[in-house]
């Protein structure tokens, strides 16, 4: 009885251990198998806006690069393409190619920020910012979705019944009746700071959740006149070029007109805290 009680137990010792080995087996596999994230996640894929599960489903292994702005992704076919792009030395690819490529390939495509592709979510549509600006429409928009994923919409109101903000000059009851209706959905960050395109809150804006070291990803470049700073949001701090570089200032109350400081129209990165 003993003897069989002990091989019971072996076996049933013996079984957890081969489970275990065959789960270890699957995590290493989904460890060294490449994730592209969310397989709807939009890419720009010769001129177009593709889902990147849509590149994968049909058997495309796209070469990608962000040079467009952080979670801006911009993919191709080649290495060669890539290399055009980017102006990387890449290896194994034909350099004749790749010279023959960066002559003609659109100044856009190079890896160059500061474009109006930028893809943005309006109404639940993914659209290049360049459309909505070409239509004269000023989109308000937030980045809380993540970096480079930006949602815009055609009122003050309801970029602060997305995003909690108490933005000057808005209809509060208009910004309840929003969030009470569930017209739009609440995306929860920790918004730093708001970057208006004109003097006293006017114009187009952009609520910013996460750094950014070159404002021309987002077609925000040098064109912020005032900011709003939320309640209990600290300093955040404005740089005139890009990488953090050259003149700056450090904020924790709004400026409604970034002419009494002399910074109108020369943001060009931006980042929380000092």
């Amino acid at each position: 009885m003993r003897r069989a009680h002990r091989w019971r137990w072996m076996a049933s010792l013996g079984f957890m251990a081969m489970i275990l080995g065959v789960l270890a087996l699957i995590g290493l596999g989904a460890a060294v198998r490449s994730s592209w994230g969310d397989p709807a996640g939009p890419v720009w894929y010769y001129g177009r806006l593709v889902p990147i599960g849509e590149l994968l489903a049909r058997g495309v292994e796209p070469k990608c690069h962000d040079g467009l702005g952080p979670g801006i992704l911009t993919c191709y076919d080649t290495n060669e393409e890539l290399a055009a792009a980017t102006g990387l030395d890449l290896p194994r690819v034909d350099p004749a190619r790749v010279q023959r490529l960066r002559e003609t390939m659109p100044a856009s495509t190079s890896g160059s920020a500061g474009t109006t592709s930028v893809p943005v979510w309006y109404y639940g549509q993914l659209l290049p910012l360049r459309e909505l600006i070409e239509r004269e429409i000023q989109p308000h928009c937030h980045d809380g979705r993540g970096p480079g994923v930006i949602t815009c919409y055609n009122t003050n109101e309801e970029l602060a019944a997305a995003t909690g903000l108490d933005l000057p000059g808005v209809d509060r009851a208009r910004v309840e009746q929003l969030r009470q209706s569930g017209a739009v959905v609440p995306v929860a960050c920790a918004y730093y700071a708001v970057l208006w395109e004109h003097a006293h809150y006017g114009g187009r804006n952009f609520a910013l959740c996460y750094d950014y070291n070159d404002l021309r990803s987002v077609y925000f470049n040098d064109i912020a006149s005032s900011i709003f700073m939320p309640s209990g949001a600290g300093v955040s701090t404005f740089f005139e070029l890009t990488n953090f570089e050259g003149d700056w200032q450090t904020f924790n109350v709004s400026i409604p007109d970034l002419q009494f400081c002399s910074f109108d129209d020369r943001i060009s990165s931006a980042r929380r805290g000092r």
